[in-house]
C-alpha cells in the first residue's frame, strides 16, 4: 500500500468508491460505519486535482481510499462549505484566530470498505500533513454530525480539534482544525 498523488485514471474508481458511501446508498447499518455528503464527478475531481490535489491509498492497483484537498476560495463549492467558512470567521486555533492562519479544506475522505481499520486513514492522513506543510498552517473539515464513526475516527483517530459546531439546511456538523506541522 503506498499513497501518491491521483491521475485521472483514478476518477471512476474514485466516483465509484464515492457513490457507494454515499447515505442514499447505505442501510442503516453501513451508515453508522460512516459515509461521505459529496457528490463530485469526474470535471470536479479534475478541477480539484488541479489545485490543491487529490491523494489517493493504492493497494496493489487498486483504490483503497482517496482525500481531496482544496483551497478555501475554490468555487463552485457546496452550501454546506459556504456555511463552515462562515463559522470560521470568530474561531480561534492553538491560540489564533484561524482567519489569521493559512488553512485548505480537507475532504472528502473515503475508504472502501475492506480496508477499514487497517491503518490507511492514517496513511492518507501523513500524506496529507507532508503534501501540506511547506504552504499551509491547517487544515480544517466538517462532519456531519449524524456521522460519529467519521467524528470518532477523526478525532480519537488523528488527533483533530472540534472548533466549533454549525448548522447548513437544518443538519448539524462540527467544524474540525489540525495543524500540517
Amino acid at each position: 500500500m503506498f499513497i501518491r498523488p491521483a491521475q485521472p485514471a483514478d476518477y471512476p474508481a474514485i466516483l465509484a468508491l464515492q457513490a457507494q458511501n454515499v447515505p442514499e446508498h447505505l442501510s442503516a447499518e453501513r451508515r453508522r460505519q460512516g459515509f461521505i455528503v459529496s457528490k463530485m464527478d469526474e470535471a470536479q475531481l479534475a478541477h480539484i486535482n488541479t489545485e490543491l490535489g487529490i491523494l489517493v491509498a493504492d493497494a496493489e492497483g487498486q483504490l483503497a481510499g482517496f482525500v481531496c484537498l482544496t483551497q478555501a476560495h475554490m468555487q463552485p463549492r457546496p452550501e454546506v462549505v459556504d456555511a463552515m467558512l462562515a463559522a470560521l470567521d470568530a474561531q480561534h486555533f492553538d491560540n489564533r484566530p484561524i482567519q489569521q492562519q493559512r488553512y485548505f479544506l480537507y475532504g472528502p475522505v473515503c475508504l472502501d470498505q475492506r480496508w477499514r481499520g487497517k491503518g490507511v486513514l492514517k496513511k492518507l492522513f501523513a500524506a496529507v500533513k507532508n503534501h501540506t506543510r511547506a504552504s499551509f498552517d491547517l487544515g480544517i473539515l466538517f462532519i456531519d454530525d449524524a456521522n460519529p464513526h467519521s467524528l470518532a475516527a477523526h478525532q480519537q483517530g488523528l488527533g483533530m480539534t472540534v472548533v466549533t459546531t454549525f448548522t447548513c439546511r437544518g443538519k448539524r456538523y462540527s467544524l474540525l482544525a489540525f495543524a500540517t506541522r
